[in-house]
């Protein structure tokens, strides 16, 4: 008798497992149907995109463009050109990234890859949220972390975006390459849905720059706060910072520092706003004309004030 309950055993053991594996999977789909919205339709792969010249490109002195800024090159990003893939998978000197840029959020960051990323089709929060074709894995760009599969919780490696507008560009980085407006791997236009559509933004659409700390805590700058030339200084989990901005040029970077006293604004030498007490100047894009870069916050980019809202509660205005 003791072989036939044992086999009874095994077989009650096997069937609780079989439950309880299923009922997690019903679990993780429902996450999915609760916090996603719109539908798995991946957008047109941007892979090693063209660049060309400041002087080949002509757009509105007022467009937007976020600079990836790899010390020896300079690299543009006009949105208007990016924001039908929302996603370009770019490769520099052996490094490989993608930039992205959410047209509702008016959100971009760029983040160290070894995968090649997609706009997803999908929405988190109203924010785009891309795919990984290695892992299939859902991200979160606001979030700076994948919400769904093999990759859950991980956190992107960030590499600065510097925001500011297409004049900018051309008057102080006129040697920069920018990307290529012709960048689909795809002539389809995408098809995800109210991603690609910027006037569903909402209607609290004021750009603000936030940097946050490893808590989510949250430090938010206008770009009132800053008149020409001017700095903010914080200290972020022991870490000092000087926020400098210029809300006529539309651009706000921070820089970690040692001490706030070894440092000074530069008035009227834009690009170069800070000067360190040997001597050394540094551009907005934190390059020192010793050719060492000053360091950025690890986790900082420019997002609509309704769109921080919707995924952040802890937050400190300066």
């Amino acid at each position: 008798m003791k072989p036939f309950y044992f086999v009874i055993l095994l077989l009650l053991i096997y069937s609780c497992s079989n439950s309880n594996s299923e009922n997690t999977n019903l679990e993780t789909i429902d996450t999915i149907s609760t916090d996603l919205t719109g539908a798995l339709n991946l957008f047109p792969l941007a892979l090693n995109p063209d660049f060309t010249s400041v002087s080949k490109v002509n757009l509105a002195d007022g467009a937007l463009v976020g600079i990836v800024n790899f010390s020896s090159e300079i690299r543009v990003y006009p949105y208007s050109f990016i924001v039908h893939n929302e996603v370009v998978n770019d490769e520099f000197q052996g490094v490989k990234y993608a930039i992205s840029y959410c047209p509702i959020t008016k959100s971009s960051l760029a983040f160290s890859r070894s995968e090649t990323f997609r706009a997803s089709g999908y929405l988190y929060k109203d924010n785009l949220a891309p795919w990984d074709e290695k892992t299939e894995s859902i991200w979160s760009q606001m979030l700076i972390k994948a919400i769904q599969g093999e990759k859950s919780n991980t956190r992107f490696n960030t590499i600065p975006v510097v925001e500011t507008t297409w004049k900018t560009v051309k008057e102080y980085f006129p040697n920069a390459k920018v990307v290529s407006s012709e960048i689909f791997s795809s002539k389809e236009e995408p098809s995800g849905g109210d991603s690609t559509n910027s006037e569903n933004a909402p209607s609290s659409n004021e750009l603000v720059y936030g940097i946050l700390d490893d808590f989510n805590n949250i430090r938010i700058f206008k770009y009132s706060n800053f008149s020409n030339d001017s700095t903010i200084n914080l200290t972020i989990q022991g870490q000092k910072y000087i926020v400098y901005g210029n809300s006529s040029k539309h651009i706000i970077n921070a820089f970690k520092v040692e001490n706030f006293e070894d440092y000074t604004v530069i008035e009227d030498e834009f690009p170069f706003v800070l000067k360190q007490i040997n001597g050394i100047k540094y551009d907005v894009l934190g390059r020192g004309t010793n050719g060492v870069s000053l360091e950025k916050p690890k986790y900082a980019y420019v997002a609509i004030w309704s769109a921080w809202l919707e995924f952040y509660d802890n937050f400190t205005f300066q």
